[in-house]
């Protein structure tokens, strides 16, 4: 018998090798999900690009455009951000408040009112369809606030020459302090107003109303506490006011929560100068209260020349603010060491020169000029 035959098996031939599933191209919310996610974690060149395809997928979504705006503005490019603003006015004139606050903040004059109207126009379109006693009803309160702050800000400087801009001031806070009476920024830009108005003692009213309503509330409860930004023109406020010791309490609260800041430390060495001009202290105290208005002055020149810091003018008093110091007061080798906070030193647990703040006490009550 010969050998058995097995069946053959069919030999197949190797095709080309099967293509993966390609991936579901991400839809336009999640795109926006995740360039807000990028922003959160501040890749604002990522979150920038991820925006764009969003845009690119629809280019009507208002949210996408508004993203891509922040995102500009975060950046310094304004004049395209104010173009995608621009379109979100277009596709959405009457609903979404945000973009016309930040065309507000980037125009000037009576522009800068339009916009800010429009905004609270649209934030009350959304107060009317929320629960009156909602968070959400107390933050866009809160925000309509702001706005009719921002609106007397612009009456205060850009069109502070226009014949009814005392009238407009006085009307914008009114409104403000009716769509949210626990808006501090109220009071403060109404003791802005009434310094402007020569009436000092009302000023100090206002500021005392305003910050009654967050200075002794929960520190970590950001929502309460008024932005930094707010706190040093408060600082500023308060030293025309010539209310030191406040102003250095203040000074001391900001230090802690942010101890990079120019204006912080400007601030600091105007407040140690004015303890020396306006208190008349021994010649020690003078001694001190200088050399420590010396290390701040040095430590805003420090920190501007490390960033991008845009006040000029201020920098330029602080140093002159040091080379008056140093004429009075000639440094010494220990003098570049002792500047708390430096970005080469360790932080201290107080601002420089603090044990003087027993020196300040109740001036004359004049307002004060700072160099910037």
């Amino acid at each position: 018998m010969g050998p058995r035959k097995g069946r053959s098996v069919p030999r197949t031939k190797a095709g080309p090798p099967k293509r993966a599933a390609a991936k579901p191209a991400a839809s336009v919310e999640q795109l926006l999900a995740r360039t807000q996610e990028l922003m959160d974690d501040n890749k604002y060149d990522a979150a920038l690009k991820t925006a764009i395809r969003a845009v690119e997928l629809d280019e009507r979504n208002a949210q996408a455009l508004l993203l891509a705006a922040i995102i500009q503005l975060e950046s310094g490019d304004v004049e395209p951000a104010i173009n995608c603003l621009l379109r979100c006015v277009e596709i959405s004139p009457d609903r979404g408040f945000e973009k016309y606050m930040y065309l507000g903040q980037f125009t000037v004059e009576l522009e800068s009112v339009r916009y800010f109207q429009l905004g609270i126009d649209a934030l009350q379109r959304d107060l009317d369809e929320v629960a009156g006693d909602s968070d959400r009803a107390a933050v866009l309160r809160r925000k309509m606030a702001e706005a009719y702050v921002a609106m007397t800000e612009v009456y205060l400087t850009d069109c502070c020459f226009d014949g009814d801009a005392e009238k407009r001031c006085e009307e914008y806070l009114e409104r403000g302090a009716q769509a949210d009476p626990g808006c501090p920024e109220v009071f403060q830009t109404m003791a802005s107003v009434r310094l402007s108005q020569s009436r000092p003692d009302d000023a100090r009213e206002c500021l005392a109303k305003g910050m009654a309503l967050w200075l002794d509330r929960d520190q970590s409860d950001a929502s309460s506490i008024p932005s930094y930004e707010s706190r040093l023109a408060l600082v500023r406020l308060l030293l025309e006011l010539d209310d030191k010791e406040q102003a250095l309490g203040l000074l001391e609260r900001l230090q802690k929560e942010d101890d990079e800041n120019v204006d912080l430390w400007y601030l600091y060495g105007w407040t140690y100068h004015l303890q020396c001009e306006r208190e008349h202290p021994s010649d020690e105290e003078k001694t001190q209260l200088l050399v420590s208005a010396r290390e701040c002055f040095k430590q805003a020149v420090r920190l501007a020349g490390i960033q991008e810091f845009e006040n000029d003018a201020l920098i330029e008093h602080a140093r002159e603010m040091v080379a008056a110091i140093d004429a009075a007061v000639p440094p010494t080798a220990d003098d570049d060491e002792c500047c708390a906070g430096g970005p080469d030193g360790d932080q201290a647990d107080d601002a420089p020169g603090r044990e003087w703040e027993d020196a300040s006490s109740d001036g004359d009550g004049g307002d004060v000029e700072m160099g910037a």
